[in-house]
């Protein structure tokens, strides 16, 4: 199955086979920012600079962008939206809410307003100087490259499933295996949880009978 990282024919130059789209595809290519920089150069160094937590860098980077037209405005805060995810990742879970706030703010002040630029300044930075966890951007690439499926575990052949159903699992057989977690906080109450035990144990037991 092709990647939707490939280009389709009709996006790349006759022979273009390398899993991302050639730059004639970019809009922004051969364009200039405020400062006569190449638009995707400026693009590709916030990427870079917030990476490798340059402060300064990525804010001037970022302001570079948001200083020059709508459009790269735009394309500027596309970019931090998808690097709170893509590089902050899991090290800071809050990176995508926060970077949307400030967008969010940044369009409520007028377009070309000093103020607007406030906001942009401060996604860059605080992004630039966040803590960073990959991994699910570098799992997502493996899966979509490799095009890997998920497992089916036994666990979610469960009561809400037509398979689950046939083999007459029941809702305690749900609660007390499909219903478990991982990674649960440290002396959490679990009274309201062996209560629930007890009460699908009688409202709908496990079959025995075979």
């Amino acid at each position: 199955m092709r990647s939707h990282f490939e280009p389709t024919v009709t996006d790349a130059p006759e022979g273009w086979t390398r899993p991302i789209p050639h730059y004639s595809t970019d809009p922004f290519v051969g364009r200039v920012t405020i400062h006569g920089l190449a638009t995707d150069e400026v693009r590709s160094s916030l990427h870079k600079h917030v990476r490798r937590g340059r402060l300064e860098q990525s804010i001037r980077a970022a302001l570079e962008l948001a200083r020059t037209d709508a459009e790269h405005e735009d394309m500027l805060w596309n970019r931090l939206r998808v690097i709170a995810a893509e590089d902050v990742g899991l090290a800071d879970p809050n990176a995508p809410a926060i970077v949307y706030a400030l967008w969010q703010s940044a369009m409520a002040t007028d377009h070309g307003a000093y103020d607007r630029l406030v906001f942009a300044a401060q996604a860059a930075g605080y992004l630039a100087t966040a803590p960073k966890d990959p991994t699910p951007n570098e799992i997502m690439q493996l899966v979509v490259h490799q095009e890997l499926a998920p497992d089916i575990p036994p666990e979610a052949i469960c009561i809400h499933t037509r398979a689950g159903q046939l083999q007459g699992q029941t809702m305690y057989d749900w609660y007390t295996t499909g219903a478990q977690t991982e990674h649960e906080v440290e002396g959490r109450d679990r009274s309201w949880a062996d209560q629930l035990a007890d009460l699908y144990l009688r409202l709908d037991p496990p079959d025995t009978a075979g």
